[in-house]
């Protein structure tokens, strides 16, 4: 970034003019003043000059038909795939799985990797400061394998208590589940730091995204994390979609979440074989 570009004041109106929602007055003709992005963020146009576009011209159901309508669908969605691949700084498009959202993301984790990997007596670290979405799954999986969930505290200012970290990070811990951004403080957390004590550990590193992605910078494979989630209605795209990034070797060794049509390699009487990722997650 140059010097120019550092000191040139940061345009709102530019900004406004993006979404076409900021331009419809309020009941009494007044402005609208948008400050809910941690629920949900607005559309810009391009995002719904996107979606019209699609349903115009080349709607299908995706890796269903061979038509140029089915072709052109899959098309577009691999390309999404390498977009966000590139985003994330993932290693390879096979390791970006498309899910509902946030939420569905970690819950395929707590699942198919939990139940693989978790024992009576493994411990799995949150923070107190979590989101109900990476609380509740790992309290569901530590009751049916045995494991035990413990909490990083915070301090009076919304911070990570990072002075109790050396007892609660030990050999017992074998996944450590962080969110990149608290929804409700907005405190941004050490990342690279607990993921680099975590793998001093031998733990495994799922980082929930939904409000870090998108407005930092990322990178899974500099930062060392296992496993990113985050939603596509919080990143200015629509709702009901999300992604959730996995480690290729962990992906391999996971059992899906959800089963049913195009996830599968084939399907016998008696039992079925998967496809390899990205499809074997994408019932």
């Amino acid at each position: 970034m140059s010097d120019s570009d550092e000191k040139k004041p940061f345009d709102i109106e530019a900004v406004r003019r993006d979404f076409p929602i900021l331009h419809k007055p309020l009941p009494k003709d007044l402005p609208l003043v948008y400050l809910d992005n941690g629920a949900s963020a607005e559309k810009p146009k391009v995002v719904i000059e996107k979606e019209v576009e699609v349903y115009e011209n080349y709607f299908a159901n995706a890796y269903r038909g061979k038509h140029y309508f089915g072709s052109r669908i899959d098309e577009e969605l691999e390309h999404s795939r390498a977009i966000i691949q590139k985003f994330i700084g993932a290693e390879t498009p096979e390791e970006i799985i498309f899910t509902a959202g946030t939420t569905m993301s970690i819950n395929m984790v707590a699942s198919g990797w939990g139940r693989n990997n978790l024992q009576p007596g493994d411990e799995i670290l949150l923070t107190i400061m979590e989101h109900h979405a990476n609380i509740v799954p790992w309290q569901q999986i530590a009751k049916q394998t045995g494991a035990v969930v413990r909490y990083i505290p915070i301090t009076a200012d919304g911070l990570l208590d990072l002075t109790q970290i050396d007892s609660l990070l030990t050999e017992k811990t074998k996944m450590l589940a962080v969110t990149g951004m608290s929804n409700v403080l907005g405190t941004i957390n050490p990342i690279d730091e607990l993921t680099r004590r975590a793998k001093a550990c031998g733990a495994i590193v799922l980082v929930d995204g939904a409000q870090s992605v998108p407005h930092l910078p990322t990178d899974v494979k500099s930062s060392g994390i296992d496993f990113l989630a985050f939603s596509g209605h919080k990143l200015y795209g629509p709702t009901g979609v999300g992604v959730l990034y996995g480690k290729r070797h962990l992906l391999d060794e996971m059992d899906p979440f959800l089963t049913g049509g195009h996830m599968i390699e084939r399907v016998f009487e008696d039992h079925s074989t998967w496809a390899e990722p990205p499809a074997k997650f994408e019932a």
